[in-house]
């Protein structure tokens, strides 16, 4: 279990990119596209051209609150002692998401729209550093010490991928040169792929490692282990091979959301906008297994978790065999709930040229639920310099994670490229790292 568990921690780690949509700095963007219906629905009654078709747009970050990149490059060799002198649990959030062939139409008062996107997420949620110390540096030293454990919270390694397939629609309720007023709703089928979640719960624990052994005794807790049956073979590739694999229509969501404009001097003065997003959920494939275990270790007892060996199935064996855990083996399919968001923005345009946005995101689920997928809090503020065509933007962003971070882009047309995180990596240390592109074209004007 102990080299499990490290396995999967590193292999989270260090694993590329991959979650959850994070456009933050061109959603906001003066000329409406596909990517600012994804934030609100309701913007979809804004496009710019009659029609817009979105080609591709892809958003890849990678957050933490232990390590800056700058820590990375002074001390590669710092991971067997990665959690030494860390107080805080540790978090990563890997966010990865492709907006395939999308297309938006106005007609009248109606909007319509259809999307596609691809999504992945691999994170670490409050992660206990004694725990993880002990699992490392001692694994790894083999001194002989006892760490105390007393975590009364839920621990999580998490990972997915899924697809979504979705359909908006839209109405304006009020349109003239002063105010204009909209609703929309985006109505999104799920297709999950690979699933895995390890959690451990309320564990109380004395941690004991000698030269040759790590054991636990005095020891309390709950285990929650889901993962995919694909991935229990021989082959160590499996994981990343299939992290989309077997892709089916298993799960519904929906975001809903209004917006208002005020315009002055026949453009918008003030565009603000308030969504209810990821109302819903998803259910794993039938290949999913999940496990609860109910551990019981009494003091001076002991068990050795560094003999644990073999497969999911031969682990659990023994397990069993040691008398010390129950398990539960769930019979019921495996639901994955989407992480619920309340997102609200105000964009300012005191001249042509120049707006400023702040964006506003509140997760409104408890994250360390076993079956809750994460999404960040956070605020955004982006000042934009407008030149006709092209936008110059630079997006700061204050995350749950990673803190500030603050970022440049560009945008020309229905081309963007862009970063939240690129000015504070070059000048300063910096937990954030991220990248968003994508191209887009739109035509017909709006009436």
């Amino acid at each position: 279990m102990k080299k499990a568990a490290l396995i999967y921690f590193l292999f989270i780690t260090m694993l590329p990119v991959l979650g959850q949509q994070g456009f933050y700095g061109i959603q906001n963007s003066q000329r409406k596209g596909m990517v600012n219906a994804l934030m609100n629905p309701a913007e979809l009654n804004n496009l710019s051209k009659k029609v817009e078709v979105t080609f591709f747009s892809a958003d890849a970050s990678l957050s933490n609150n232990v390590l800056s990149y700058q820590d990375i490059l002074d001390d590669p060799d710092q991971w067997e002692t990665i959690f030494q002198n860390i107080s805080e649990p540790v978090n990563l959030r890997t966010d990865f998401s492709i907006m395939g062939p999308s297309v938006g139409l106005r007609i009248d008062k109606w909007s319509f729209g259809f999307t596609s996107q691809l999504k992945g997420k691999a994170d670490i949620i409050d992660f206990n550093p004694d725990l993880g110390d002990a699992i490392v540096t001692e694994s790894i030293s083999g001194n002989n010490s006892q760490t105390v454990l007393n975590i009364p919270y839920n621990q999580r390694l998490n990972t997915i991928g899924w697809m979504e397939l979705g359909l908006m629609v839209g109405t304006s309720l009020i349109d003239n040169d002063l105010h204009a007023l909209s609703i929309g709703g985006h109505f999104k089928a799920l297709f999950p792929g690979t699933y895995a979640n390890l959690g451990l719960d309320e564990i109380q624990a004395t941690l004991v490692s000698e030269s040759d052994q790590i054991s636990l005794t005095n020891a309390t807790g709950a285990l929650n282990l889901s993962y995919d049956e694909r991935w229990d073979s021989n082959n160590g590739n499996a994981f990343d091979q299939n992290l989309w694999q077997g892709l089916s229509p298993n799960g519904f969501a929906m975001d809903l959301g209004v917006n208002y404009q005020l315009r002055t001097f026949g453009r918008t003065f003030l565009n603000t906008g308030l969504s209810i997003k990821n109302l819903g959920s998803m259910t794993a494939p039938q290949d999913q297994i999940t496990r609860n275990y109910s551990m019981n270790i009494p003091q001076n007892e002991f068990f050795r978790i560094d003999n644990l060996e073999g497969d999911v199935a031969d682990i659990e064996q023994q397990l069993i065999d040691s008398g010390y855990f129950t398990i539960d083996r769930e019979s019921s399919l495996t639901k994955i709930n989407l992480p619920q968001l309340l997102a609200a923005y105000v964009e300012f345009s005191p001249v042509k040229q120049f707006q400023v946005s702040l964006y506003a995101q509140k997760r409104m689920a408890n994250e360390n639920g076993n079956q809750q997928l994460s999404g960040p809090d956070l605020l955004v503020l982006t000042p934009r310099l407008i030149l006709g065509k092209l936008e110059i933007y630079s997006p700061w962003m204050q995350h749950q994670v990673a803190g500030l971070t603050g970022g440049f882009g560009l945008q020309y047309g229905g081309f963007f490229v862009g970063s939240h995180s690129l000015v504070t990596g070059l000048i300063a240390d910096s937990n954030r790292a991220d990248v968003h592109a994508g191209l887009s074209w739109g035509f017909g004007r709006n009436d």
